[in-house]
C-alpha cells in the first residue's frame, strides 16, 4: 500500500504544477491582455483539492506527517509499540467514519441521472465542469487509500516487523 500511496502522491504533486502554470496564465490573461478567465479559479480549487486529498496518504507512507512525539519519543520500546498502535487504532476510526461519509458525498455527487441521462454535480456557472463530484471522488479514493495505509503499519506493527 505504501508503493501505491506514493506513487498517488508523485502524481498528485503535478497537480500543483498545473495549478501554478494555469494560474500565471490567468494572471498574464487578466492584467496583460484584460480577457480575464472563467475557469481558472475552479479547476485550479479541484487541481489542488485532489493534490491535497492524495498527500494524506503520500506522508503517511514517507514517515512525514505530522505527530506529537514528545511523549513517545522518551518511552521505552514496549510503551512506545504501545502508544503507536494506539494511535493507529484512532486513525483506522477517524478514517473509516471519514472514508464512510466522504463515500456517501462522492456517490450523491456522482450517481446522479435525469430525463437527460447522467448528471453528475456541476460547477454552479461557466464552465459547468463536474469539479465538484471530482472532488468528492477523490477525497473518498485518498481517504481510503491512507485508510489502508495505516491498516497496513498497524498490521506490521502488531507483528512485529515495524
Amino acid at each position: 500500500m505504501d508503493r501505491v500511496a506514493l506513487a498517488a502522491g508523485r502524481i498528485a504533486a503535478w497537480l500543483f504544477v498545473i495549478a501554478v502554470v494555469i494560474t500565471v496564465y490567468e494572471v498574464g490573461a487578466r492584467y496583460l491582455f484584460h480577457a480575464p478567465t472563467n475557469w481558472v479559479h475552479e479547476t485550479t480549487t479541484t487541481l489542488c483539492a485532489v493534490g491535497f486529498a492524495l498527500g494524506g496518504a503520500y506522508a503517511f507512507a514517507r514517515d512525514e506527517h505530522i505527530r506529537i512525539s514528545v511523549i513517545s519519543d522518551r518511552a521505552p520500546p514496549a510503551i512506545r509499540t504501545a502508544l503507536e498502535v494506539f494511535a493507529l487504532l484512532l486513525g483506522v476510526i477517524y478514517l473509516a467514519g471519514l472514508a464512510y461519509a466522504a463515500w456517501g458525498q462522492a456517490e450523491e455527487s456522482v450517481w446522479r441521472f435525469d430525463a437527460t441521462g447522467w448528471t453528475p454535480e456541476l460547477t454552479p456557472g461557466p464552465p459547468n465542469w463536474p469539479l465538484p463530484a471530482i472532488v468528492r471522488v477523490a477525497l473518498a479514493a485518498g481517504t481510503v487509500l491512507f485508510l489502508a495505509c495505516v491498516v497496513q503499519r498497524l498490521a506490521l506493527v502488531l507483528a512485529g516487523r515495524r
